[in-house]
């Protein structure tokens, strides 16, 4: 276990997993550091693996000024985190809202970066359909028990028991900083991505999940980013980084290491100014 960071006027909670080239790992919203389990066998062997509660998440400070969830200040705790670590250069894997916070640290700090990988993420509502989906998630989610709240939340996954156990065991949030979360108007950075300048990695499923568009999001990434590569795969969604950990972690690691990415079966790609490949 690591001691707290107080930086940017909270206290940074992390853990670190491994040594060598450091890789940040920012998770998903109301999850914590424990998210990344699928992750902490694989990476500590080559890499060191730093894990990163975000603001309102794990033992990291629930402190949000006049109590708005602020996915810029989140992305200004990581510039703040890197400078007490004495970092100048990472990889940075961001997952769901960590991938949002990853873009807009990007965005304004993108020297900062060696690899950028932005798993399950968006920089705007990617259609009219996942803007009335997500309005009428919050006004159920206002009038749900927090326990219900988490239950619903869960039926997504069906029978991937895997997965459910991940989530559970790292969900970390109150249902105070949920409602907040969801409350927040949605990000819409998207003409702001092209100051992306770090090699980038864009992972998404290749499905609606519950009306929301996830393989769009992914493309509007991918086609806003500079120097960007797009994985889809097929019938998963967020977090990939559990329903398909193993093809997720070896790719991650093939990108950081600068190789050709495998091709795998579900899984299908875009490259700038190439066709698709399968």
């Amino acid at each position: 276990m690591m001691p707290d960071v107080f930086t940017n006027g909270i206290n940074i909670h992390y853990e670190v997993r491994g040594e060598g080239e450091p890789i940040l790992f920012l998770h998903g919203l109301g999850g914590s550091w424990k998210m990344w389990a699928p992750q902490m066998e694989y990476f500590p062997k080559k890499h060191k693996m730093i894990m990163m509660d975000l603001r309102g998440h794990g033992g990291t400070s629930r402190v949000f000024p006049n109590d708005v969830f602020d996915p810029y200040l989140m992305a200004e705790d990581v510039k703040y985190f890197l400078d007490e670590l004495g970092i100048k250069k990472i990889n940075i894997v961001g997952l769901s809202q960590g991938s949002v916070t990853a873009q807009l640290f990007a965005i304004k700090y993108s020297h900062y970066i060696k690899h950028l990988i932005l798993s399950n993420g968006y920089s705007e509502i990617p259609t009219l359909v996942s803007g009335w989906v997500l309005k009428l998630s919050i006004f159920i989610f206002k009038r749900l028990s927090y326990k219900t709240l988490l239950n619903l939340m869960m039926k997504v996954y069906k029978n991937d028991e895997y997965t459910k156990k991940i989530l559970d065991d790292s969900f970390s949030i109150d249902k105070k900083t949920l409602i907040m979360a969801k409350a927040h108007h949605f990000p819409n950075h998207t003409s702001e991505l092209k100051h992306i300048s770090a090699p980038t990695l864009v992972m998404g499923g290749d499905r609606k999940v519950v009306g929301v568009d996830e393989r769009k999001g992914s493309e509007i990434l991918f086609e806003n980013i500079p120097n960007s590569t797009l994985a889809l795969f097929k019938d998963a969604f967020d977090p990939l980084s559990t329903m398909r950990k193993d093809i997720f972690n070896e790719m991650i690691m093939d990108f950081i290491e600068e190789r050709p990415l495998k091709r795998y079966d579900g899984v299908r790609y875009k490259e700038k100014d190439q066709i698709e490949v399968s």
